[in-house]
């Protein structure tokens, strides 16, 4: 969907917000890594704004990182944008936090996102490529890093990105992103946001991506 696209991402320590017009980069701006991000996500918006002399009536729809991610973080991001959607009656979209991840390598073979979570314990997902429409061959969950590990031994070759990183140990097939990757892009929130928008349309509610469930824990098998 073309247009001005507003990206809110707060699902890590460092979180920031953008702005993207027709695809392509216009403003990006982290907040400080140790920020209560309620306290300054919504003057980040307003500062990004006056910068870019772009109004509110121009912005064609919100973008927010909806998870995996700190719980504090999700609820504040999204209710965020769930507060401006609503006061400038501009459609909102909800786009998953390791989709984010993958997409800010440039890879046509499988990518590996990873957060992490507990010890051992890593957010992570396998896809086909770093597009943002690309396939799943291992779907989004909480894993044991050493159910990912033994899974991802087999010498096929992935790029892996994210702060999982820390909990895992993966085979020289698998080549690391630079750790500037590791932290979520506000900007590819809001182009993901756009492309899916253009697809299926705005969403009528945004539910934060937790991944587990009270008190479950983390798989032991990927398949």
């Amino acid at each position: 969907m073309t247009g001005v696209w507003l990206g809110i991402e707060t699902t890590t320590s460092t979180g920031g917000v953008a702005l993207v017009r027709d695809g392509k980069l216009v403003a990006e701006e982290y907040l400080p890594v140790i920020a209560v991000h309620s306290e300054k996500v919504l003057p980040c918006i307003s500062d990004l704004l006056e910068r870019t002399e772009i109004s509110p009536g121009e912005i064609s729809g919100i973008a927010v990182s909806s998870g995996p991610g700190s719980y504090t973080g999700l609820r504040i991001g999204i209710a965020t944008a769930i507060g401006l959607s609503a006061g400038w009656e501009i459609g909102l979209k909800g786009v998953e936090t390791l989709r984010v991840l993958a997409s800010s390598v440039t890879a046509e073979h499988p990518v590996l996102a990873c957060i992490r979570a507990r010890q051992s314990e890593v957010y992570a997902a396998l896809y086909e490529s770093s597009s943002p429409d690309a396939g799943i061959l291992i779907p989004p969950g909480v894993y044991m890093a050493s159910a990912l590990m033994k899974e991802l031994s087999t010498g096929d070759k992935m790029i892996a990105v994210g702060s999982g990183r820390s909990e895992m140990l993966l085979p020289d097939s698998v080549l690391w992103a630079p750790e500037l990757w590791d932290i979520p892009r506000p900007s590819l929130v809001a182009l993901i946001g756009s492309i899916r928008t253009g697809a299926e349309g705005f969403d009528r509610s945004i539910t934060p991506v937790y991944l587990r469930g009270f008190n479950e824990k983390a798989k032991s098998s990927v398949r």
